[in-house]
């Protein structure tokens, strides 16, 4: 895993290279009017709190599609649909002319901003070739780079273009891209490819692994014991500062604050208290977690009520990370990680994120069983996943195609696996290829998250090239 992990932080030094070649040259004035238009539209889209979170009963507002669909793609003669389905809207906006159909896929819905912004994460701060706010790389970035084409597409001669935009992603697109097929099949709209800006790397991506929530309910179990109170901060440490992202949590290079946690009390016989931190999603690792625990002492005349439920759910936590699933090979293996809990009334609520190339409930439901059992955890256990992985053959007419857009642009032109999931899945679980293509930028799913503005620039030029090619090659 070290080695692969090395040859990714060369392979993006690479990419990044070369980017700075592309951004160098000059713009001619039509380039500059397109860099003002997308970066307009993005800070109107990074002013929308499209914050998605469930499980704190946070739905983002349509308001941002309606503004899409309305504002900017109607005008063109776009033609569009909203749909609402357990309150998570998504648009479909289209020209029908035909085969090939091109979807282009994204989302507008963004985890919640947590802490230690320097910036307002609901408005766009650029500082030099850098632009700061809650969804800028993941994905408003590439949203508004998409829809700065709109007039593009629609001055095509023929080939139908379908843009899909939803609120649902981060939350598995069950209810966006996942009901989506109702309402393509009813209009003969179903694409012959799918282009998902949902990446980060200015590379082709056409393998991602699936995702899995497991919702374990913990009942309180409270006792006492002789002994003497204290507390204690965990912190999680990522490798070079990559991404608080759960998806790209490396196990043999990363800490997790739970593991440490887990660790020292387990070794210690410590018995938990109480747990806080800095919870923000499933998917966003806490940064740090502070414990309150009892240190067992006989000699002891006072006694400190603890959780036993609770203690024996954090001890057992240090295995999560060697995870024994059945699953097809991937570059980033299988993480499972522990990253949102709420003390609830009667029990404590704790959120599991796993990322593994499987589609198979029943073997990550039985795994989560098992750790229940072997641990003797008194806990009701709720696991939600998708549709499959992502896998679009690298031979296919699509991943070809981009390839040689990428090495005509001077990019690299291999395709990878990308840690994170993205709704690409439900496409590709039908057989209809799809890649991801996305800008550079940091921080996604953690304070002070950016996009590099210049990088916006080479993903609309290979967006449009795509789309011309992919026309010509039908």
């Amino acid at each position: 895993m070290h080695l692969k992990f090395y040859k990714k932080l060369i392979h993006l030094h690479f990419v990044r290279e070369i980017y700075l070649i592309i951004r160098s040259k000059k713009n001619t004035e039509d380039e500059e009017n397109y860099l003002v238009s997308y970066i307009e539209l993005l800070k109107k889209l990074v002013s929308f709190p499209t914050v998605n979170n469930p499980i704190e009963n946070k739905i983002p507002s349509n308001e941002i599609l309606l503004y899409i669909g309305e504002e900017i793609l109607k005008p063109l003669g776009y033609q569009n649909m909203f749909y609402e389905i357990n309150d998570y809207s998504s648009l479909i906006s289209y020209l029908n002319r035909g085969s090939p159909k091109i979807l282009f896929l994204g989302h507008c819905d963004v985890v919640p901003e947590g802490l230690d912004w320097e910036t307002d994460p609901f408005e766009l701060t650029i500082k030099g070739e850098r632009a700061y706010g809650r969804g800028t790389a993941d994905m408003k970035g590439a949203v508004s780079t998409m829809l700065s084409l709109a007039k593009d597409f629609a001055d095509a001669e023929k080939g139908s273009i379908i843009y899909l935009l939803n609120l649902d992603e981060e939350s598995g697109g069950v209810y966006g891209a996942g009901k989506v097929f109702e309402y393509l099949n009813k209009h003969d709209l179903v694409p012959d490819f799918v282009i998902n800006g949902d990446a980060n790397g200015l590379q082709v991506v056409n393998k991602r692994r699936n995702s899995f929530v497991a919702n374990l309910k913990l009942r309180k179990t409270l006792n006492k014991v002789s002994g003497r109170k204290n507390n204690r901060i965990f912190t999680t440490k990522i490798a070079g500062n990559r991404t608080m992202h759960a998806a790209y949590f490396m196990k043999d290079i990363d800490t997790h604050c739970v593991d440490k946690a887990s660790n020292f009390l387990r070794k210690n016989n410590y018995m938990v208290q109480s747990l806080k931190g800095n919870f923000v999603k499933n998917n966003v690792l806490p940064s740090e977690i502070r414990i309150e625990y009892i240190i067992p002492d006989e000699k002891s005349n006072q006694e400190y009520e603890y959780d036993e439920n609770l203690t024996k759910f954090i001890h057992s936590a240090y295995t999560l990370k060697d995870v024994d699933i059945p699953s097809d090979p991937s570059d980033y293996g299988i993480n499972l990680t522990f990253n949102y809990y709420r003390d609830e009334e009667e029990h404590h609520l704790c959120q599991l994120d796993l990322r593994i190339m499987s589609k198979s409930m029943d073997d990550v439901q039985k795994y989560f069983e098992k750790f229940i059992n072997d641990s003797a955890i008194d806990a009701v256990i709720e696991t939600k996943g998708s549709t499959s992985p992502v896998h679009t053959d690298k031979d296919s007419k699509l991943v070809k195609i981009s390839l040689k857009v990428a090495k005509e642009m001077g990019l690299s032109h291999y395709p990878i696996e990308m840690g994170g999931a993205t709704d690409s899945r439900w496409f590709s679980a039908r057989g209809i290829p799809s890649i991801e293509f996305g800008p550079l930028g940091g921080n996604v799913h953690g304070s002070n998250e950016y996009v590099e503005l210049s990088s916006l620039e080479v993903i609309r030029k290979f967006y449009l090239r795509l789309f011309s090619s992919l026309l010509v090659a039908d």
